[in-house]
């Protein structure tokens, strides 16, 4: 059993953080509307499923573990900015082919700035690659510590009446911000 919430001695309102958590989740599915879509001579008659998770603001708010931060859009920018680099290289060689007045220095000039546009393109990818690589980085950290941020999300005790967190032991509420900074730290991945 677990001590009553510091903040207004009551038990009767007192859930574990884990179940407070998964009851707030509420998973649904249905039929949606039907539509009348015209198929030559007549009508075809079609509707879909609707399906979906419904969480409370308290369940999100009890939440220890972010979503990870998708990096696919990162690592997609850096493919098409790496492609239009390639074709900005395309520039220095249309120059080379009719050189200009100045003879061997006005040409190296002129290869040196119209790779530019191509060098800055591809500087712009490397520092996308380095940003995705860094989010990789970042969710395997948090994955290595799961277990202990469990551990200390699984002793939080959540008093609807108070709306804060407590933990048996330490008998002072927390709000639910401060007890996921927490258990963040518990498993190394806070900021």
């Amino acid at each position: 059993m677990t001590e009553p919430c510091p903040s207004c001695g009551s038990l009767d309102q007192v859930q574990h953080v884990p179940a407070v958590y998964h009851g707030g989740h509420s998973f649904y599915r249905g039929q949606g509307p039907t539509v009348a879509v015209p198929a030559g001579d007549g009508l075809v008659y079609t509707s879909s499923q609707v399906s979906g998770v419904s969480v409370t603001a308290v369940a999100r708010s009890l939440d220890p573990f972010p979503p990870p931060r998708r990096g696919g859009g990162l690592l997609a920018a850096a493919i098409v900015l790496a492609v239009a680099g390639s074709c900005f290289l395309l520039l220095p060689f249309s120059v080379s082919d009719a050189p200009p007045p100045g003879g061997a220095a006005a040409m190296a000039l002129g290869i040196g700035l119209f790779s530019l546009p191509s060098v800055c393109v591809f500087v712009a990818a490397g520092v996308l690659v380095w940003l995705y690589a860094r989010r990789v980085r970042a969710h395997r950290r948090q994955r290595r510590g799961v277990p202990a941020a469990r551990q200390v999300w699984e002793q939080g005790w959540f008093c609807h009446r108070c709306g804060g967190v407590y933990f048996a032991e330490a008998g002072r509420l927390l709000t639910p911000a401060h007890f996921r900074h927490l258990v963040a730290r518990a498993g190394g991945y806070d900021r």
